[in-house]
């Protein structure tokens, strides 16, 4: 039988009941397709759903160096951008001279992009792993 797949399990059987299925037969194919389907237990972790061929263990050796490149990429970028902001204070209280604050705030700049720029690639194949099936 094949009906629309938007039809819905009342709408169904009540097609079955036109074509002449008693209530005794619809229950039988009920049941025997019920039982015919294997039901696939529900994943429980991240790693199963994504299903990419690694097992458990790698799954968390590639999370746990992913989060740390995070952390350490974003620590850095952090802390160079901190250091920008101090120059603009000592800028603002009189104790730099604009030059020297605009000369460490380029610097901030460019370290955040460089920094950024070198973990990039890190990046790219980190996001390989999670997201290619093998």
């Amino acid at each position: 039988m094949s009906t629309p797949p938007t039809m819905s399990l009342t709408a169904k059987i009540n097609a079955l009941r036109d074509k002449g299925f008693s209530d005794d037969e619809i229950d039988q194919l009920l049941a025997s397709s019920a039982s015919s389907e294997p039901v696939k237990a529900s994943p429980f972790n991240m790693a199963e759903i994504v299903n990419n061929g690694s097992s458990i263990e790698e799954w968390n050796k590639q999370v746990d160096e992913t989060e740390k490149l995070y952390i350490n990429t974003e620590a850095f970028s952090v802390l160079f951008i901190g250091i920008g902001m101090i120059s603009v204070i000592l800028l603002v209280r009189g104790f730099i001279d604009f030059h020297i604050a605009v000369s460490i705030g380029i610097l901030c700049i460019a370290l955040v992009a460089l920094v950024q720029v070198f973990s990039a690639p890190k990046y790219r194949e980190k996001i390989k792993f999670f997201v290619k099936k093998r």
